[in-house]
């Protein structure tokens, strides 16, 4: 399983644990109010400013400063279930699955994490989370105990937004495009105003760009010398083309580097390039460019990010983790993807003779 992804998960998931609730619905037809207490939040002062912001959107629906005994009480209006952020000073301290229940929030000390009680919809979030973490940190997990969890939970829940909270860590895990389709179109319920909906709708419309045999759909994106370079013209010249996705800032892909400069000694010469697109930060072109030199990748390097901060490039491939990659043939065809450590070699020398 791949490090970044976990530890990344980790993270995710802890924002959801420990809350609950019961008889409660998942319709929304009243206002809400999230009411609670900051007492044990490391730097929380009176007069600091709590906060509610919709997932995907970086608007402030709600606002309120903190008490003297660092209480707070938000009233906000939502006509439909909703996924929310609940941040101090327009720090993200908490997720918030909304199901039209009030909702109380209190920080736990102990666990170093945030309660919440009232929700049905955050409470089987909870529980589903916690039996994720278990599977995650078990030493014996493989991808497909991963996976199947994340599936059996969306086939389970397929009326329930949970299952679209849920689906997003189907990708993030390496998961089948054509099975994350399916779940996808398993789902019931008017979920359209969710950010995250939306966002796997247009995942399982690319879903074709990632299946064993999908055409390429061209990448051109400038080398270090600022140059224009097509993944397609490369594939016409009779190229075999590694397309990976990666940056200096990730450890795992720095960890992939050396099988990958070993793979590019042994295969170049056979007619393979890889084409390395960066995700580095915006104005940090120069360290990408010594880091790639320093590291032997003698391969083309394009520079990836984007002036929204990078990962638009990849959307059609569904890229929303790194290390990502994806072998295209002379005809332009994905052949395979996900190549990794020592199995590289292994895959290459399947298909370049």
């Amino acid at each position: 399983m791949n490090t970044m992804k976990k530890i990344f998960m980790f993270f995710a998931l802890a924002l959801m644990v420990s809350c609950g609730g019961n008889n409660v619905k998942e319709s929304v037809d009243d206002g809400i109010t999230i009411s609670g207490n900051f007492e044990g939040v490391e730097h929380v002062k009176a007069g600091d400013k709590a906060q509610i912001t919709i997932m995907g959107s970086d608007e402030v629906i709600a606002e309120t400063a903190i008490a003297e005994d660092l209480s707070f009480v938000l009233d906000i209006n939502v006509d439909k279930v909703q996924f929310a952020s609940l941040a101090i000073n327009d720090n993200h301290v908490a997720l918030l699955a909304l199901d039209g229940n009030d909702m109380t929030v209190s920080y736990n000390a102990e666990k170093d994490q945030f309660d919440c009680e009232g929700s049905e919809l955050h409470s089987k979030l909870r529980d589903a989370m916690d039996g994720f973490m278990k599977v995650l940190y078990d030493e014996s997990a493989t991808e497909e105990t991963i996976l199947g969890y994340i599936d059996d939970f969306v086939v389970a829940n397929k009326n329930s937004a949970a299952a679209i909270y849920f689906l997003q860590y189907y990708n993030m895990f390496g998961g089948d495009s054509v099975r994350y389709a399916e779940l996808f179109n398993m789902i019931e319920g008017d979920f359209d105003h969710l950010y995250l909906y939306q966002e796997q709708k247009s995942q399982v419309e690319n879903a074709v760009n990632t299946a064993i045999g999908a055409d390429l759909v061209d990448i051109r994106l400038k080398n270090a010398a600022g140059n224009e370079v097509s993944v397609a013209e490369l594939c016409k010249s009779g190229k075999w083309v590694l397309v990976d996705f990666w940056a200096t800032w990730c450890g795992p892909c720095r960890g992939e580097i050396p099988h990958l400069v070993a793979a590019y000694e042994k295969f170049a010469p056979k007619g393979l390039e890889i084409y390395g697109v960066s995700f580095d930060n915006n104005g940090t072109e120069e360290r990408w460019k010594q880091f790639v030199e320093e590291n032997n990748m003698t391969w083309i390097n394009v520079w990836g990010t984007d002036e929204k901060g990078g990962w638009s490039v990849a959307k059609h491939l569904n890229v929303n983790a790194i290390p990502a990659n994806f072998l295209y043939s002379p005809e332009g065809k994905l052949v395979a993807k996900n190549l990794r450590g020592e199995d590289i070699e292994k895959i290459l020398a399947e298909h370049i003779k």
